[in-house]
């Protein structure tokens, strides 16, 4: 996973969404994460400091299992420098988005737009073919091809969590959601932002 064009707060968020898979049982020890991020144990022991400064997780090594456990001691940390309080936040709020935001899984979407495009032809071809459908038979066609999705407001959902936030703030953090793979787009068709999360377990 190494990338040397990956900026700082796109590697702690995307550690951060690794590590929060041990609350459901996921095991990692330090070699795992160094070598999946492409990164030197100074740094990953940095980086997990980061993420508990903030107040997203934090770890303990267990030295006997070679293995990270989360404790319960991860606080924002209000001695850090001006600059140092300003990264904090961010990653504080970008990752709580990431597991707070209402997601749709790829496989999902896929499926929904792939019967959606099937729909639409079978409307060219009922029309080509003059077939008077009723509206209750276009809504059992409906069902039958596309597959039940839900769109949510993540715009509302954002300020809901964030309420002190302006707008500006609110589009850089779903750019840098993008930038640090988690992909988060405008969809004009339908009218709504759409958050596409992807399972990214080690193992």
């Amino acid at each position: 996973m190494t990338d040397k064009k990956r900026s700082k707060i796109s590697r702690q968020l995307q550690l951060y969404d690794t590590v929060s898979r041990i609350k459901s049982g996921a095991v990692y020890g330090p070699s795992d994460l160094m070598k999946h991020f492409g990164i030197s144990l100074r740094m990953l022991q940095r980086d997990l400091k980061d993420l508990r400064d903030c107040g997203l997780i934090s770890l303990k090594y267990n030295r006997v299992n070679d293995r990270y456990v989360i404790t319960d001691d991860s606080s924002f940390d209000e001695t850090a420098s001006i600059r140092r309080k300003q990264h904090l936040t961010r990653l504080y709020r970008i990752g709580t988005l990431i597991h707070c935001l209402s997601y749709i899984y790829p496989e999902e979407f896929d499926n929904y737009e792939l019967g959606l495009r099937e729909y639409e032809e079978y409307l060219e071809y009922a029309a080509e073919n003059q077939e008077n459908n009723t509206p209750e038979e276009l809504e059992d066609m409906r069902r039958y091809y596309v597959p039940d999705i839900t769109f949510y407001d993540l715009k509302a959902e954002y300020y809901a969590l964030f309420p002190d936030s302006n707008e500006r703030t609110r589009q850089r953090d779903f750019e840098e959601m993008n930038r640090a793979g988690f992909e988060i787009f405008y969809s004009r068709r339908y009218k709504s932002f759409i958050y596409l999360y992807q399972d990214a377990a080690l193992f």
